[in-house]
């Protein structure tokens, strides 16, 4: 009980510090001197085959701003410019040989000292203001409430209920389709990846558990997954992605070994497990979803590295055996409360270097990752028939 008492106490401390933030340091001030510069930033959905755009602005008190745009298949751009400020609008402007000027000719507008609002010819969104403080206590906290969620979920069914049935019935309508989130591929992710956790529990703790269906069905939720990802990387088109695609395939092929030993085990929390699920497995997969991620989703890298991690390290040292109602668990967890403070989230990420040439060789250990597993893999199999 005083197990329980101190995570759960944990747990509300870790989300009141999350709303705080969200909320505590913003005001309504809205005036010409309240501008004082430093650094912001954005993530934009992109165009089909684009991924997501991300943006962080270096705004001096003389005049100048440092733009740098993340976005796929391409070096870092960075360029100097001007901004100008008139009463409570921002205007940037460009050189003629500047590549970034899709904020040119447009306003920023000031709402507050931590958001602006901006309008493109593409894009309507918020900038806001990085603190690297901040943003690197929330990028450890993900990883730890993370890690505490897990271990509540896996406990106790009434908390899975409540978490990832109740609440994305209320939060659907209420606050999900109003934070303009327009990429197709999160929208697929958070629903797929919370009906893949009902469908765990249910494996968990009915009779469904006995057919070979219902545990291919488990199996397939991540294949899916992860073949989605696999059509994002391909629809970019570069070579990176390219390998990664194919990586991505690999770790497919190989998924499915010993998928009818998945159930519940005889422990008291009637954990679901997976024994024919690899380390080796679930490294090249930790490997190949974080370069996905990284060549796709640049902005995005910083926060997915402890996501990943998150399930990882219960799998491996808490329950053996767990990992894929780890996963279940915890991007579900993480997608909720993405789509719940989308810009804080954003917000907060920290800057990942990135070029082409850093994008070819992370995407070639990907490959040779789940290359080498294929092999063993198949040899494992060679092995079995003889």
């Amino acid at each position: 009980m005083r197990k329980l008492n101190s995570k759960l106490l944990f747990l509300f401390i870790g989300f009141t510090f999350i709303l705080f933030a969200q909320k505590g340091y913003s005001t309504d001030i809205k005036t010409e001197d309240s501008f004082k510069g430093g650094a912001w930033q954005t993530i934009v959905d992109g165009k089909p085959g684009e991924g997501a755009l991300f943006y962080r602005f270096k705004f001096d008190e003389n005049g100048s701003v440092k733009i740098t745009k993340q976005c796929g298949g391409q070096d870092n751009i960075k360029e100097e410019k001007i901004w100008l400020q008139e009463g409570e609008t921002l205007y940037i402007k460009s050189s003629e040989t500047d590549k970034i000027t899709e904020f040119d000719g447009n306003t920023l507008q000031l709402i507050d000292e931590n958001t602006i609002h901006y309008k493109t010819d593409d894009y309507d969104g918020k900038l806001k203001l990085y603190q690297h403080k901040l943003a690197l206590i929330h990028w450890i906290l993900i990883l730890v409430v993370l890690i505490v969620l897990n271990e509540t979920f896996r406990r106790y069914k009434w908390a899975t209920i409540l978490f990832f049935v109740v609440l994305p019935l209320a939060l659907t309508p209420l606050v999900w389709s109003q934070h303009g989130i327009t990429y197709w591929f999160k929208w697929v992710k958070i629903y797929s990846v919370v009906f893949a956790v009902i469908w765990f529990s249910l494996i968990r703790f009915t009779q469904l558990k006995k057919y070979n269906w219902v545990k291919l069905i488990a199996a397939l939720f991540l294949a899916v997954n992860i073949a989605e990802a696999v059509s994002q990387d391909f629809s970019m088109g570069y070579l990176p992605n390219i390998l990664n695609g194919i990586a991505g395939i690999l770790n497919i092929i190989t998924l499915f070994y010993g998928w009818k030993q998945i159930g519940p085990d005889n422990s008291r929390h009637k954990d679901m497990v997976w024994h024919g699920m690899t380390i080796f497995w679930i490294i090249a997969y930790d490997i190949w979803n974080i370069v996905y991620v990284y060549l796709n989703f640049p902005g995005s890298t910083s926060a997915q590295l402890m996501v990943i991690l998150a399930c990882t390290i219960p799998a491996l040292f808490i329950k053996k055996g767990t990992w894929l109602q780890a996963r279940g668990f915890t991007l579900a967890a993480w997608f909720m409360y993405y789509f719940t403070f989308p810009r804080f989230t954003e917000q907060m990420e920290l800057f990942v270097p990135r070029s082409y040439n850093l994008m070819l060789f992370v995407a070639t250990i990907s490959i040779l990752a789940n290359a080498i597993y294929f092999f063993v893999f198949i040899k494992k199999i060679k092995n079995k028939d003889s």
